[in-house]
């Protein structure tokens, strides 16, 4: 028997083709997405995933749970998102480590600019860098003084090797020709320790870390890190303004959320939608700032972007520096 399709009828296959589809794109996510973060509980990654997930959870009406994945300076949790089938249910909440964390390994397990596609750059947060309060270094002047007459005398603590700080110092260095000894530390907080107890004569840090010992008055803040200045300290000039040798000098970390390379735009657009959704709430606004993030809010294609800058700097800086860590 032979079927017959009407002209009409036949005008109206494609629409009804396309209807199962976009109706499934509508549904989508269909179960929890799983938010991993790769560092351990309490620092400021996990902070920022655990306040945005459950506003993303409101948003898209499915969980969103946070998966602690910690280990080898961020690269065990990002690979495991790397790995992961690229369909939106597994994404990353990182910091910029995820990002260069790679790129001082050898050889380089994965490229994380070219294995993962932005969801949103949510927000940024700056860092700083802070002397001890009797410090001879009174100003941002005088520490480019102190450094190029000390030179390799001087020690600077960071988080440890390979960390942003790392090579926000060594980055220092090469623009202003100086050379500083570092010294690795497990964290923000220990560095800190260090320099309260004259281990270390200078700490490149990040603004949550230092706040409490800046206004207790234990540490001096110089200069920001960063190409504008940080709102919680107006007085304190940045790199960039402190010297021409410096300009352009902007280091800071990130609040990203990722997803694997293959996603499609779809769960994409969805999770863009819900993590901006989340990161505009008031409260969580408040939350952001009280920790030191200054709210980005990017599209998906601006975050890639970024991402492909950030990378292109601090494999330049991994080159000239000759950093190579076995994390």
């Amino acid at each position: 028997m032979t079927t017959r399709i009407t002209r009409r009828a036949a005008l109206a296959l494609p629409a009804a083709l396309a209807a199962p589809a976009l109706h499934a794109q509508g549904r989508w996510p269909e179960r929890p997405i799983n938010m991993v973060v790769p560092f351990a509980p309490g620092g400021t990654p996990d902070i920022g995933a655990r306040l945005v997930a459950p506003k993303m959870s409101e948003f898209l009406g499915q969980g969103v749970a946070v998966d602690n994945r910690a280990g080898a300076g961020s690269t065990i949790g990002t690979r495991y998102v790397v790995q992961a089938r690229p369909d939106g249910y597994t994404v990353l909440m990182g910091s910029i480590s995820f990002l260069i964390a790679p790129l001082v390994m050898q050889p380089m397990p994965f490229d994380p600019a070219e294995a993962l596609r932005c969801v949103s750059l949510i927000s940024t947060s700056p860092y700083i860098l802070v002397v001890r309060a009797d410090s001879p270094a009174r100003d941002i002047a005088g520490f480019h003084a102190m450094t190029r007459a000390r030179g390799a005398q001087l020690n600077y603590g960071s988080a440890g090797n390979g960390t942003p700080l790392h090579l926000g110092a060594e980055l220092y260095k090469l623009m202003m020709g100086v050379e500083l000894t570092h010294i690795a530390y497990r964290g923000s907080g220990p560095a800190i320790t260090a320099l309260l107890a004259g281990e270390v004569d200078m700490v490149f840090v990040d603004v949550p870390a230092a706040t409490p010992h800046i206004q207790g008055g234990a540490v001096r803040a110089l200069a920001a890190m960063v190409k504008d200045r940080i709102a919680q300290f107006p007085d304190v000039p940045t790199m960039a303004e402190s010297d021409p040798r410096l300009a352009g000098y902007d280091v800071y970390t990130w609040a990203m959320l990722v997803a694997p390379k293959a996603t499609p735009d779809g769960p994409i657009q969805r999770l863009n939608e819900a993590a901006l959704h989340a990161a505009r709430a008031p409260e969580i606004a408040q939350r952001f700032r009280e920790i030191g993030f200054d709210y980005i809010g990017s599209s998906p294609a601006e975050g890639d972007e970024r991402m492909a800058r950030e990378k292109a700097k601090w494999l330049d800086v991994v080159q000239r520096a000759n950093i190579r860590v076995d994390l």
